[in-house]
């Protein structure tokens, strides 16, 4: 009788308590996994007349894992013309949403996703595109400027360096134009730091800020490891022929990789094209000289 209480002892609470304590022991020591679920955020539903879109400037980079949506209306209003068959629509209402290009007489109707415009967003100064290959619409607080140089099809974020930036009251006009391409050569060095003339070519459609005491120039190059040209605007009173351009950058980084092309600034050709960029004459000009949108009027 004894033995066979040892034995139930034995099977039933021994074992059993050895068995839990082995699982226990190799669970711990198995490394942890958890399984992450999105966040359960229900999907706006379809508002009729309306799209549904993340604008930029509020979404996520999940969009399907946010709450932070905006309805873009179907309506459109007229808020800039170049010329009879050229002009901007905004789509949208109460004057944020985002801008179309047009140009009825290339059947050009261009859709530019990049920018959210709200109403602070649409720029207050004064505002001319004579060009036809260079499109630039900017911003107002000079954020980005969007810049085409195919007439429109396609529309980039060109950028503009914090140093050059100004306050919209401070810009008396932007100017888009069309010019031709300027090649300039420039010292540069390769991989094992040997030094070579480079050349490098620079688009000359471009935009400029004109302000009182400043000219901020746009600049479009076309570098081998980017798929699309990159277009950034720079401050007419950062040129300063004594200034030292590799002075604190990473030799292996600024120098190589981008080469001393910043040494075109300097040239007295691409100098005097930004100087006389004040005096661009702009008649005869057909098209407004502000971007212009009142809220209630969209169709």
């Amino acid at each position: 009788m004894k033995r066979t209480l040892i034995s139930l002892f034995v099977y039933c609470i021994v074992i059993p308590a050895c068995l839990w304590g082995g699982i226990v022991t190799i669970g711990s020591i198995l490394p942890e996994h958890y399984d992450m679920q999105g966040l359960d955020i229900p999907m706006p539903a379809p508002k009729a007349g309306y799209e549904m879109i993340y604008p930029e400037v509020i979404k996520t980079d999940n969009p399907m894992y946010t709450a932070s949506f905006y309805y873009l209306s179907e309506k459109q209003q007229v808020i800039y013309r170049y010329d009879a068959d050229r002009y901007l629509t905004l789509q949208g209402e109460s004057c944020e949403g985002l801008i179309w290009y047009h140009d009825d007489l290339k059947n050009i109707h261009t859709r530019i996703d990049e920018v959210f415009f709200t109403r602070d967003r649409l720029p207050t100064f004064n505002y001319y595109n004579p060009g036809k290959d260079y499109i630039g619409i900017p911003t107002n607080d000079m954020s980005t400027v969007l810049f085409s140089i195919d007439s429109g099809k396609t529309f980039l974020e060109g950028y503009v360096t914090s140093f050059a930036a100004k306050p919209s009251k401070k810009i008396e006009r932007f100017i888009g134009v069309d010019d031709s391409p300027l090649t300039i050569e420039f010292s540069d060095v390769d991989k094992v730091m040997r030094r070579f003339t480079n050349s490098i070519t620079v688009s000359g459609n471009t935009g400029y800020f004109i302000t009182n005491d400043d000219v901020v120039f746009g600049d479009t190059v076309f570098y081998e490891m980017f798929s699309h040209p990159e277009q950034s605007f720079h401050s007419l009173n950062g040129i300063d022929t004594s200034l030292d351009l590799t002075k604190g950058l990473d030799s292996t980084r600024g120098i190589q990789q981008f080469g001393r092309y910043w040494e075109i600034y300097y040239k007295p050709a691409y100098l005097e094209r930004i100087t006389s960029a004040r005096n661009i004459k702009l008649e005869p000009y057909q098209g407004w000289d502000r971007i212009r949108c009142e809220i209630g009027v969209e169709k």
